[in-house]
């Protein structure tokens, strides 16, 4: 009977393990796994790292650009459409930077070049202790036209030694400011900006003798950055209006210009009211047409008039009368 019963268990274990052979796969190779891999769907590997009979996580996980993955067809859009977008707008905003990096590197003073333009060291100096007056600013090294819409540009005389404003001066003892600027009274400093040809550009600030801020002006080559200016021509060559605007109102120097560029009107706004003397011209030249008188400033109350009138041949046809 024992023996019966040994051999009935030896029969029955080796049953057990060819059954156990058949319905355990054998173990696969790192490479057949991988292989497998490959063919398989997004939620087919998803599913196949989960444990056995256990569903995803129903809480939602938060990606980059407001996504969100609650199921297995969200992780399929997000790694099929919002991934893709991402990754393209990162690569735009890594252009972006570049260029702003390239701009900055331009932007910086070398003291040999401003706006790509080559210039040169010039200081002005006169007096001493407190009362002296120190200025340290830049010039072209080779003369270039200036802006010809402009009404004043700022000049260093290389003969008398000083900085001078006025519409054209002689180039052969005469250039015009180009770069940084920066004005002392003693050691304290008083005014600082930059000039383009001549003209006031980018941010001017002056300064009391505690280097308390006084004025805070912005230009844009010569006018004021939020100044409103009009052109005769589509390509914005040919300037029509130049409207001064400055912290949202109508101040400062105002000009008209014919379609030729010769200059038509010019005159000054303060808080958007004309004030003081405003001229016409003909459109031949800079021959005065006409002289109005507006009032001082904008708590002035007087009533506009014309002082004077002129023929287009130069002879006065009108003048007021003052005594009236």
């Amino acid at each position: 009977m024992k023996l019966f019963l040994k051999l009935y268990l030896l029969i029955l274990a080796v049953s057990t393990q060819s059954f156990a052979q058949d319905v355990v796969p054998k173990a696969k190779t790192k490479e057949e796994r991988k292989a497998e891999r490959k063919k398989m769907s997004l939620e087919q590997k998803i599913e196949s790292v989960a444990p056995v009979d256990i569903s995803l996580p129903k809480a939602s996980v938060s990606l980059p650009g407001d996504n969100k993955i609650s199921s297995i067809e969200d992780a399929k859009k997000f790694f099929n459409e919002s991934l893709p977008d991402l990754a393209n707008n990162a690569k735009a905003k890594g252009r972006k930077a570049k260029k702003a990096i390239k701009k900055a590197k331009e932007e910086i003073f070398d003291g040999k070049n401003y706006e790509k333009t080559p210039v040169e060291k010039r200081v002005f100096k006169r007096g001493s202790g407190s009362r002296l007056q120190y200025i340290e600013f830049y010039v072209l090294k080779e003369f270039e036209d200036p802006n010809p819409y402009h009404r004043l540009l700022t000049w260093y005389d290389s003969k008398t030694k000083k900085i001078v404003e006025a519409v054209a001066r002689d180039k052969r003892t005469n250039t015009l400011l180009h770069g940084p600027y920066k004005e002392y009274r003693g050691e304290n400093l008083m005014k600082e900006g930059f000039y383009y040809k001549g003209v006031k550009d980018g941010r001017w600030v002056e300064y009391d003798k505690d280097f308390m801020l006084l004025n805070k002006e912005t230009y844009k080559r010569g006018f004021f950055d939020e100044s409103i200016i009009t052109y005769h021509s589509s390509d914005s060559s040919k300037i029509d209006e130049v409207i001064p605007v400055i912290y949202g109102k109508q101040t400062g120097d105002y000009w008209r210009f014919f379609d030729s560029g010769v200059l038509a009107e010019e005159g000054r706004y303060d808080e958007g009211k004309k004030v003081g003397k405003w001229v016409e011209y003909y459109p031949t030249g800079n021959r005065r047409k006409k002289e109005i008188q507006h009032p001082r400033d904008i708590f002035d109350d007087s009533e506009s008039y014309t002082i004077r009138e002129y023929s287009p041949d130069g002879k006065l046809i009108y003048e007021h009368n003052s005594r009236k």
